[in-house]
């Protein structure tokens, strides 16, 4: 045949199938020709042909690599993308003996290294493994080798960019059957799973932690499906409810937990919620009734969240069981009914002044503001042993008058509540009406609604005259609580009962001061409260000043306590003329005045009035017998409402004004939060002196005292100071004050009269020339009993201790009990101890007294001395007192004495001694001695 002619159809196949043979033969004796060895030939043209067995070899390798790509996509993440999923996909064939023969691109990256530092072997590989994993990697592929089977295992990698991978690979054997050695290759297929492993580590994390929040939460945790089965059932809940979670799973919850009345509802709503997605109580808390397993209801707080949507959603309940926040709400409502009831009562006593209407209307508050079922009082007759109900509210007329009867038939016999309770004096109690034998009329009493029951004995100058009675419908109503009211009550119409016949005066003395006839203090926080209300209405301020009188008590005790008591009436008459309206003042206080100005448009108006008048207060010339009297006064105020939104506080407010400017010598202090904080700074500097006190970090400082004449030494003061390890000395201004606000002056006193007698008579026996030590005396020292006795042992430790020993006490603390005063320092100057009189012309003395007060010495004021700088008057005032002192036989000594013109003064006015810093200042005990003590002269 030619060349492009046809071929029948039949000769074409017998062709085909002889080229096709052919081939095949050529194939086999190329292979047999190669031994083997050669995979690949190629025609004269070059093109390349596989050789039958390497075609093999190839189909299994694609077989493996597909086999093992499907198992890795099985194992995926549902959703990753192909894409993504490839690359964190790496391929590794291994021969036999474990060496890389061929890997895709994708490997180096997938290790974190470049190609040339790729491992090779197996046995590289296994270096970057964890040290924990190898074990595994070893013994799964030693398994793979023996078994000669598809194998899969998961690891740790260290990739050459630090980090540590989770793999997983997949070994699929690949058996070269064409091999003549028989060797066994493996297709690996690596994939890094870190994302996965790590999103299932927080999947666990999350499932153990909402586990722990089951198991501890202190709330019952239900979970239900959406047939209302239960699910999930925490350990707060089998304690709550009385069922264990096996118990529980599976049990419908309505069924279960749910009071039959609430169950359709509860019905309802899930059924509702099913088919509209809306649910009336999901995302809020409600308050509902539960059950547990021996039947009985409590109260629950409920709070549910629904999980998942329709048709199949879950709900999980959160319930909290509030039987204690019920118990507790109900008895602060009754005892707040008490509270009423004992508002209403005390406001009836004062406004009522018949006896009939008080008890009437006592009973009457009882019933409508206490909520009790019944109350009625009664009366003992007098001279007999018989009981008149004087009043009663809440029942059947006839109930009371039958148990009058029933009570007065029982009296004489000692039976029954009533009788129990006068006889004792003492409230009985009947919490069990049904089961009290003591109850009379029992059956009549439960009918009417009572269960309860509390006789209070009324008692007047410690005898029963009567009982209050109450009754409630509540089974166990009356506890500790409520009785500590309710006696507190009764004791108030016992008050009233003996006091009944002056009721006008006990109004009066309600709400008025006798004396000044000016409102009291209670009188006038309420109208202060009124006045309050009317600034917040009008949106304007108002100002309320607190005032003291400047030494009054020394007035009093000088010129006696009518003339005192005529003083503060002339005051408060004055006070009264110049405010305008008596119903803007109130006496609340000994010498304290308190005055409110209703209307402040600026805070600028209160400081111009009260200068105004203070000025013309202190101008103004009271007369008292004769006398008369310029009062100084000092002023505290507070704003309202910057300073206070209720009367008390600001009443309170302005007091510690007044207290500031008593401690600071300014006539008016305005409130300021500051006076808080150094209240609350005090406190602090109070622990630390008491601290200081035991740690022994007081010490005394002394003042020398001179001769005017000679200029020699003739005594010293000592002074106390605090040696502060954190700051050093401090100032005595700074803990004086506390010391005595504290009381701790006693102790630091005593501490001193100590210390000072030691110091004189080591310096004694150390052949010093030492001079008499003078101590200070603390009002709280004076005013001990056991004062005197004190002093005695101090200076008994040695014959000479008290002729080293002076006692200055301010002329003030000696006025204000001058016979006590006297009798205490005549029994110390009995001991040889000298005494002064400090600070005199400062404390309004009596000269009548000044010539009976055993002291040794008169003291002038450093005021007197620096006045003598300013004027005639001031030398002719210092003149006189040293005259004064010197007709007496005192001795003059002349503080604060600080220039050489005073000094020069003093001597012309032949004044004893003086003291100050012209002199020295206050130095330690060892500079002291060492500077101002020196041996006697010999002969």
């Amino acid at each position: 045949m030619k060349p492009g002619d046809a071929l029948p159809h039949g000769d074409v196949s017998e062709e085909v199938s002889t080229l096709i043979e052919a081939l095949h033969r050529a194939g086999q004796r190329l292979e047999e020709l190669t031994g083997g060895e050669v995979d690949t030939v190629a025609d004269r043209d070059g093109k390349a042909f596989l050789l039958p067995r390497a075609q093999e070899k190839l189909r299994h390798l694609e077989a493996a690599k597909q086999s093992a790509l499907l198992t890795i996509l099985a194992q995926s993440e549902a959703g990753l993308h192909r894409a993504q999923l490839m690359a964190k996909l790496a391929h590794v064939v291994t021969g036999p003996d474990g060496s890389f023969e061929q890997w895709s691109e994708t490997l180096p990256r997938l290790v974190g290294v470049e190609l040339a530092r790729l491992p090779r072997t197996t046995r590289a590989w296994l270096k970057l493994l964890h040290p924990e994993d190898r074990a595994l990697f070893r013994g799964t592929a030693i398994e793979a080798a023996v078994n000669k089977t598809r194998v899969e295992l998961e690891y740790r990698l260290h990739t050459g960019d630090g980090r540590w991978i989770h793999l997983r690979q997949v070994m699929e054997p690949v058996t070269d059957e064409s091999d003549a050695t028989g060797g066994l290759r493996w297709f690996n297929t690596l994939q890094d799973v870190t994302a996965q492993k790590q999103a299932a580590d927080r999947l666990q994390r999350s499932e153990s932690l909402k586990g722990a929040i089951l198991e501890s939460s202190l709330d019952s945790v239900i979970t239900i499906d959406h047939e209302g089965a239960i699910v999930e059932f925490n350990p707060a809940a089998e304690a709550t409810f009385g069922f264990t979670r096996a118990q529980a799973l599976g049990r419908q919850m309505v069924e279960m937990i749910v009071p039959l009345r609430l169950q359709d509802a509860h019905r309802g709503g899930i059924a509702r919620y099913l088919a509209t997605g809306v649910g009336t109580i999901l995302g809020k808390r409600q308050e509902l009734q539960a059950i547990r397993a021996d039947g009985t209801e409590f109260p629950i707080e409920l709070a549910v969240t629904a999980i998942g949507g329709t048709p199949t959603p879950m709900f999980t309940g959160f319930i909290r069981d509030i039987t204690a926040r019920k118990e507790a709400d109900g008895k602060i409502k009754r005892l707040n009914r008490v509270y009423a009831v004992l508002s209403g009562i005390n406001t009836l006593i004062v406004r009522v002044r018949d006896r009939d209407e008080l008890f009437r209307e006592a009973c009457r508050i009882a019933i409508e503001a206490g909520q009790f079922a019944k109350c009625w009082i009664g009366l003992l007759e007098s001279g007999a042993q018989q009981l008149r109900m004087v009043a009663s509210h809440g029942g059947d007329p006839q109930f009371f008058r039958d148990l009058e009867q029933e009570v007065n038939r029982n009296f004489p016999a000692g039976r029954g509540l009533v009788a129990r309770a006068l006889a004792t004096r003492q409230p009985v109690i009947a919490n069990d009406t049904a089961n009290d034998p003591e109850v009379l009329l029992k059956q009549a009493a439960i009918a009417g609604g009572v269960r309860s029951v509390a006789v209070l004995p009324l008692v007047v100058a410690g005898e029963a005259v009567g009982v209050f009675t109450l009754n409630a419908e509540t089974p166990r109503f009356f506890d500790e609580e409520e009785m500590k009211l309710l006696v507190e009550l009764a004791g108030d119409i016992s008050f009233a009962l003996d006091h009944i016949g002056k009721q006008d005066k006990l109004d009066y003395l309600a709400y008025y001061d006798v004396l000044t006839g000016l409102a009291n203090r209670s009188l006038f926080l309420e109208r202060v409260a009124q006045y309050m209300r009317s600034a917040v209405s009008g949106g304007h301020k108002l100002a309320l000043f607190f005032l003291d009188l400047e030494r009054f008590r020394n007035i009093n005790d000088s010129l006696g306590r009518p003339a005192g008591d005529a003083l503060l009436q002339q005051i408060a008459q004055w006070l009264t003329r110049s405010v305008g309206d008596a119903n803007l003042l109130a006496r609340v206080g000994t010498d304290h005045f308190a005055v409110v100005l209703p209307e402040l448009k600026r805070d600028g108006d209160v400081a111009r009035l009260l200068d105004k008048q203070i000025q013309l207060f202190q101008e103004h010339a009271f007369r008292v017998n004769g006398t008369e009297l310029r009062i100084a006064t000092k002023v505290g105020i507070a704003i309202f409402p910057n300073d206070g939104t209720d009367a008390d506080t600001l009443l309170r407010n302005a007091e510690a004004a007044l207290n500031r400017a008593k401690a600071s010598g300014e006539r008016a202090v305005f409130y300021k939060q500051k006076m808080t904080e150094l209240a609350a700074g005090n406190l602090t500097l109070e622990t630390q002196l008491r601290q200081a006190l035991d740690n022994g970090e007081f010490v005394l400082h002394y003042q020398p005292k001179v001769s005017l004449k000679s200029g020699k030494l003739t005594g010293a003061e000592a002074l106390i100071r605090w040696n502060d390890p954190r700051t050093g000395l401090v100032p005595p201004g700074r803990f004086i004050p506390v010391l005595e606000e504290t009381g701790l002056i006693y102790d630091v006193g005593r501490w001193a009269l100590h210390k000072a007698i030691e110091d004189y008579l080591r310096w004694r026996a150390a052949g010093l020339a030492a001079v008499r030590i003078a101590v200070n005396v603390s009002p709280l020292q004076l005013r001990n009993r056991g004062f005197v006795a004190e002093i005695e042992k101090a200076v008994g430790i040695d014959p000479d201790a008290s002729a080293g020993l002076e006692l200055e006490i301010t002329e003030s603390l000696i006025m204000e009990d001058v016979k006590h005063s006297i009798a205490n320092l005549q029994a110390i100057r009995a001991m040889g101890v000298s005494i002064a009189n400090d600070d005199f012309g400062t404390g309004y003395s009596s000269l009548s007294y000044l010539s009976k007060l055993p002291v040794d010495t008169l003291k002038i004021d450093r005021s007197f001395v620096v006045d003598m700088n300013s004027g005639s008057d001031g030398v002719a005032l210092v003149s006189t007192i040293i005259k004064l002192g010197h007709s007496l036989k005192l001795k003059l000594v002349a503080e604060g004495v600080e220039t050489e013109e005073q000094s020069r003064l003093l001597r012309l006015l032949n004044c004893d001694e003086m003291q100050g810093y012209l002199f020295s200042r206050p130095v330690p005990g060892e500079i002291f001695a060492a500077n101002f003590l020196a041996p006697p002269a010999a002969g």
